[in-house]
């Protein structure tokens, strides 16, 4: 069954003047295209109201970090609770706009927009220069077209949530990977800081971290392992040390991840939850008074211990629903809420999820020799924390998206040479 299959690629090709074009042009349209369609299609006046329509628990965090009150939630008026609910970097981003363009404001929407335009540029753009590299041409303005077609990037396109950047900052980690660096410890330290910077950006990279670590054994070489080790093990630690510290001042733990997995757990194993309640998020102190008012009686650290307690019980005492539940959540990720008859979202968003999926699967398959192992096992180990806690949300995939969209555009090796030559002439 694995014959032909290879981690990763064994050689790359280096990227000429017309792949750096192709590059800029691609993601320079793809970010005014996608700015001109959001700005015309989309409502401005829903967000700026109050920080649960701009963001959710994001735009409240970010809201508070603009007022001084810091990286905080006040689920009661006037009481502050220091949070690690959501990862820094696009609360302190969108904190920033709130600076700039006013607190929850028509301006600081539509900079919000063009921020995740931005982001969805700069993929774009990278995805051209991966397909490039990994095979040819071809591939990268397949894929980056792939990507701009895709229509859960343009669903989610207007949602202040860090799914944008964080889809950039894992592409930049895997092209870390996929692209051979000079020195093992220059592969190393790109290696390390760009997990650092993937987990700020979203605590979900730890889902990633197995394959990463998996890579300096089958992608390396065994001399380079050690000093590209420690160069990655030296600047991951430098990459969370300021939000570790702060976790370590606030909560007595030492955790550069979110802080909010044990509550997750508990919505999505509570004793009502299965199916569309997946959506109905009732125990979670954003929804349910008493459950807010314990949240800020315990403070978040001991709120989500407790939670995670609840579940487990939960768990052990109704393993068949469990199991039955994380199946479910299992296919809602790759192929949308089926439980709904598709009707949560609409069916444009729903046909995008399963025609990439599949795309993405032939495309693994199909390119294997290329080396496509590496992004096929992530993509497995990706929606595991999802399919355990909260629901299948299509949204939780987008950060996983650019690399699928990369794997649908993939060529065997024997196809290498005559894309080239076609796209020469």
């Amino acid at each position: 069954m694995l014959t032909g299959w290879r981690w990763s690629a064994s050689e790359t090709h280096p990227a000429s003047p017309a792949v750096w074009r192709d590059a800029l042009w691609v993601g320079t349209a793809v970010f005014a295209a996608k700015l001109g369609l959001g700005s015309i299609g989309f409502d401005f006046t829903s967000m700026a109201r109050d920080p649960w329509t701009f963001g959710f628990e994001v735009g409240h965090i970010a809201g508070n970090l603009a007022t001084g009150h810091g990286f905080s939630v006040s689920r009661q008026p006037g009481v502050f609770v220091p949070t690690a609910w959501v990862s820094p970097l696009y609360p302190i981003l969108l904190a920033g706009l709130f600076k700039v363009f006013g607190l929850y404001t028509l301006a600081a929407a539509k900079a919000m927009l063009a921020i995740n335009c931005l982001f969805q540029g700069a993929t774009a753009a990278l995805l051209c220069l991966l397909g490039a590299r990994l095979c040819n041409r071809t591939v990268g303005l397949t894929a980056a077209g792939v990507f701009f077609l895709n229509p859960n990037s343009w669903q989610f396109l207007a949602w202040a949530w860090p799914s944008h950047l964080f889809a950039f900052a894992l592409l930049v980690h895997f092209a870390t990977m996929l692209l051979s660096a000079r020195g093992a410890q220059a592969r190393g330290a790109a290696i390390g800081g760009s997990f650092a910077l993937a987990l700020m950006a979203d605590g979900a990279a730890v889902a990633v971290a197995p394959v990463t670590l998996a890579h300096f054994y089958f992608g390396m070489p065994k001399g380079d392992r050690r000093p590209a080790i420690l160069a990655a093990a030296m600047c991951f630690t430098l990459g969370v040390a300021p939000w570790t510290m702060r976790n370590a001042m606030h909560f007595g733990s030492v955790n550069p991840l979110r802080g909010n997995v044990g509550v997750n757990l508990w919505v999505g194993n509570h004793p009502g939850a299965n199916a569309e309640s997946f959506h109905g998020l009732a125990p979670s102190p954003w929804h349910d008074a008493e459950q807010g008012e314990r949240f800020t009686l315990l403070g978040e650290h001991a709120y989500d211990g407790e939670s995670r307690d609840r579940a487990l019980s939960e768990i052990f005492d109704n393993p068949w629903r469990f199991v039955r539940n994380t199946f479910t959540r299992f296919t809602g990720f790759w192929i949308g809420e089926w439980w709904t008859g598709y009707g949560h979202i609409g069916w444009l968003y729903s046909m995008g999820l399963i025609v990439l999926s599949a795309a993405a699967l032939r495309g693994a398959v199909y390119a294997r020799s290329t080396g496509t192992g590496l992004l096929l096992v992530t993509l497995f180990f990706f929606g595991g924390p999802y399919y355990l806690t909260v629901h299948g949300h299509g949204r939780y995939r987008v950060p996983v998206e650019p690399l699928m969209c990369l794997l649908a555009a993939m060529r065997p090796e024997s196809e290498r040479k005559t894309c080239e030559e076609t796209v020469e002439a």
